[in-house]
């Protein structure tokens, strides 16, 4: 199912090189006790609280800031807890998540933003491209970019564990 983005001045696209097979990039996205290691920006540790991999299911993270945090630009407070849900759209295993997001607690007002991850063997290993639609503000945006580029910096870390 190809999604077409649209309105390209509402979204964020990242895409990232691992030197990991793409099955295993995958599972770190798909699997609780892996997804907890590394998902949220540096400046936080993660506690998946829900994560119901199947195309309906929902999942909800809690965002632990860190004793390094630095000043949160998402909408929320840097020192307190942020928790982020959503609802899987669409899973084609190993080459694309769709899921919804939003934040439900300490982030920025936003809902029904979508993101799309693909997966695609590149080069020995697997480049990620990160599609977050549906963000309505610049400030939003370069909000997300950062968080997101953080986030997958933290993935990149843990698939060389």
């Amino acid at each position: 199912m190809a999604l077409a983005v649209e309105n390209p001045s509402e979204t964020v696209q990242l895409r990232h090189h691992y030197n990991a097979p793409r099955e295993q990039v995958f599972r770190a996205w798909t699997d609780p006790e892996a997804l907890g290691q590394w998902f949220g920006p540096q400046s936080h540790t993660c506690k998946v609280e829900k994560l119901d991999v199947r195309e309906g299911g929902d999942y909800q993270l809690r965002l632990i800031p860190t004793d390094e945090n630095e000043d949160s630009d998402c909408g929320g407070n840097a020192s307190a807890d942020s928790i982020c849900a959503g609802t899987f759209v669409s899973i084609q295993a190993p080459e694309k998540l769709v899921m919804t997001f939003g934040w439900i607690q300490n982030g920025a007002d936003i809902s029904d933003t979508l993101i799309s991850v693909r997966f695609v063997e590149a080069d020995g290993g697997t480049d990620l491209v990160l599609t977050h639609e549906r963000l309505p503000t610049e400030e939003m945006r370069q909000a997300h970019a950062g968080g997101w580029q953080s986030s997958l910096e933290c993935l990149e870390t843990f698939l060389r564990i």
